[in-house]
């Protein structure tokens, strides 16, 4: 794990406040899949805490507050075996996502992405919190927003829960401003499966993060039924199946990216050791997350995005669209990243789109078009900046006033209106008008548009001297 990584990780762990959080990064059977059963019938209870009736998919059970009722969750198992069989056997074609239950804004988004994937670039952005300072730093230095915002359902599963309810603000940003949705899941679990009350959760394992306990959740155990880890995981499953389909229900289709930066040890899913690699845990658990969303609850507005960075975590092809891989230089680097390209292209199956899944700098846009024919990034997507000073990877505070002040270790004001006005770059006011979408600016940009015609004004009336 890297140290730029590990700033960013403070700042989750200070947002969380008791809770082990942080961001990892380096460079470097009852029931079956093949014949999924629909849930169980759930009380009136239950039903309240399910998604709305225009939900698509299978609604997860909830008890009555508003947890996952683990008595239906536990009646449907994965049978790995089944699954990949199913999946050997299933046809697919190039301008369908690998779901079967895609929904029609699912089906637009996936072609509209297939359709620029090559000719131009996506921009996109991690979201650190509701206060949004890295898009509005975008917007006060260009008048531009990216297109696409990472969410993360990093606090889903924690004691305290997600506090700033991060799906509603996914679903504002889709349905209110018609920009596109990814999320991410750093998958907490108790430090100690035997004492989960009391020691907190993580999802980094023990000497990963400095200051950070880590967790000893076994992914071996996790994958087998009838420990206590594979109950939680089926549990936390679940818990995100309730999420996505809250997303579902308003129409969101979502770039869902579950497990990721698996390629080494700082994760508690990542690979370990030999054994762990050639036992494949890393590939069930997958094919786990796969299989409940999908056969089990049936989700409808899902594009799967693999992360596992590494040839010993492959998983069937059938179960991703865009391969991604997350890179962050030691030193300034706008370049296309070409060797880490070849490097994903080598080990994901052909024909998929690739992706700069997260980043620290953001490539040139005339490198991006001069190397188009060799380099398809279909977007990439710098970390949030989120309490990190001078190591933040857009913006490093504010001024007087609460504008954003860019870092320029990071990317000069220059390169940014640059990139934001490249006609390879496609920015949140280029996207298309999705089905069911509004296109209006983010209440956190209006909020702020008095200020900066305050400050700009300033600055004109201060170069005119």
């Amino acid at each position: 794990m890297n140290r730029i990584k590990q700033k960013a990780a403070a700042a989750f762990a200070a947002m969380a406040m008791l809770m082990t959080s942080g961001c990892g990064g380096t460079q470097e059977n009852s029931q079956t899949a093949a014949e999924p059963a629909a849930p169980a019938d759930t009380t009136a209870a239950q039903q309240e805490n399910t998604p709305a009736e225009s939900t698509l998919s299978n609604p997860v059970a909830m008890t009555a507050d508003g947890d996952v009722d683990m008595t239906v969750a536990l009646s449907y198992e994965t049978d790995f075996d089944a699954l990949l069989k199913q999946l050997d056997e299933l046809k697919t074609s190039d301008d369908h996502p690998v779901s079967q239950n895609s929904n029609p804004e699912t089906l637009e988004l996936y072609r509209w992405l297939k359709s620029i994937y090559g000719k131009q670039v996506l921009s996109a952005q991690m979201l650190g919190n509701s206060q949004d300072m890295d898009f509005l730093t975008y917007y006060y230095y260009t008048d531009e927003l990216p297109a696409m915002k990472g969410f993360d359902f990093i606090f889903k599963t924690t004691p305290y829960g997600d506090g700033e309810d991060w799906t509603q603000m996914a679903i504002d940003w889709h349905t209110k401003s018609g920009g596109i949705v990814c999320f991410c899941w750093h998958w907490n679990v108790p430090c100690d499966i035997d004492d989960p009350d009391n020691n907190g959760t993580a999802f980094y394992t023990p000497g990963a993060q400095a200051g950070n306990p880590g967790t000893t959740f076994d992914i071996a155990k996790a994958v087998t039924p009838g420990t206590k880890e594979y109950e939680r995981a089926v549990h936390d499953i679940d818990l995100i199946a309730h999420e996505l389909q809250r997303l579902e229900t308003a129409g969101v289709p979502v770039l869902w990216r579950p497990l990721h930066e698996a390629s080494g040890s700082w994760f508690w899913w990542g690979l370990k050791d030999k054994e762990q690699a050639q036992q494949q845990y890393y590939q069930k658990l997958w094919y786990m997350i796969f299989d409940r969303l999908e056969n089990y609850h049936k989700l409808t507005n899902l594009i799967w995005v693999w992360n596992g960075q590494t040839k010993h975590c492959q998983v069937h092809e059938n179960t991703y669209d865009i391969a991604g891989i997350d890179v962050y230089p030691s030193t300034e680097d706008h370049s296309v990243l070409e060797s880490d390209y070849n490097r994903l292209k080598g080990f994901s199956a052909d024909g998929k789109m690739l992706a700069l899944s997260e980043c620290g700098y953001i490539p040139d846009p005339d490198e991006l078009a001069q190397n188009m024919d060799n380099v398809k990034w279909l977007y990439y997507m710098p970390w949030n900046s989120s309490g990190m000073g001078d190591g933040a990877f857009i913006c490093k505070g504010t001024n007087l006033i609460g504008l954003p002040l860019i870092n320029e270790n990071r990317i000069s004001a220059e390169l940014m209106k640059k990139v934001m006005g490249s006609e390879t770059v496609i920015t949140w006011s280029e996207l298309p008008e999705f089905d069911g979408t509004e296109h209006e600016l983010p209440l956190t940009i209006k909020a702020k548009l008095p200020d900066i015609q305050f400050q700009r004004e300033k600055d004109a009336e201060k170069a005119s001297q």
